[in-house]
């Protein structure tokens, strides 16, 4: 029965992130905190694999200040393990560190055949973590899932591209990465919840992951992060029909939207 690591991240909802006026930049310490919308669907295309072959479906994260209520959502999904590194010098990590991090923690939990990610972030969005997993790990990758199916050792994996969709098939272990197209997150019952409370969570410290000190140094350098603030001109045409619409179209040759 196959072992699935699941990576899940930690991310502000969008719904409750305000921004401070005077600067635009986020208040990201007033976000609700929750579980990455794409990591979800990658926890249930797991949870659907113990389903019908049964194992074990375990959870890993990793961040700077990581909240275990956050990270039961994915117990009472359906999830029967955490493990977890929560440490302040992640606070800048790129998806480099991340992936180094992750990497360490998913043999630390004991390893397993299938593991799986969210194609990106809710956060950061830059679609890095699956194939940097598999290149520290030394383990295969394939991206953009939108349905899988296990059959012995053998994951058939159909991704979708811009231009194509492809059907490819590897030996264990994999790394997946999973689109939105892939699975609906379930909903946790009332009993689910509550029996995710006795699920074992474990904190692991970063310095028991024996990582070397570059493995921990981004190599990318966050500079700011800043609200887009838009004001609409609002400008009303007024009188005949054809005369506002050629108006209109001075109007927006003037400013570059249309050409003539």
């Amino acid at each position: 029965m196959p072992v699935i690591h699941v990576f899940v991240k930690q991310v502000p909802d969008i719904s409750t992130l305000e921004y401070d006026p005077s600067t635009l930049a986020p208040r990201l310490e007033k976000a609700t905190l929750r579980l990455g919308e794409a990591d979800l669907v990658a926890l249930e295309a797991a949870l659907r694999i113990k389903e019908g072959w049964g194992g074990e479906v375990v959870v890993l994260s990793a961040g700077d200040a990581v909240n275990e209520l956050v990270l039961r959502e994915a117990l009472a999904m359906g999830a029967d393990r955490c493990f977890y590194v929560s440490d302040p010098r992640l606070s800048m990590a790129d998806a480099w560190v991340t992936a180094n991090v992750l990497s360490r923690l998913s043999k630390k939990a004991g390893g397993a055949d299938i593991l799986f990610c969210g194609e990106a972030s809710s956060d950061a969005g830059n679609y890095q973590l699956g194939p940097r997993l598999s290149e520290a790990m030394g383990i295969p990758c394939i991206t953009h899932a939108v349905s899988v199916e296990l059959s012995g050792n053998i994951v058939r994996v159909r991704r979708s591209l811009e231009d194509r969709t492809e059907t490819l098939e590897s030996e264990l272990p994999l790394i997946i990465t999973a689109s939105l197209e892939l699975a609906s997150p379930r909903l946790p019952s009332l009993l689910m919840i509550r029996a995710a409370s006795k699920k074992p969570i474990t904190r692991v410290d970063l310095s028991e992951l024996g990582l070397e000190r570059d493995l921990v140094e981004p190599l990318v350098e966050r500079l700011s992060v800043r609200a887009l603030k838009t004001a609409r001109r609002n400008i009303v045409l007024e009188g005949d029909p054809l005369e506002c619409a050629e108006r209109l179209v001075e109007s927006l040759v003037r400013e570059g939207v249309l050409r003539v």
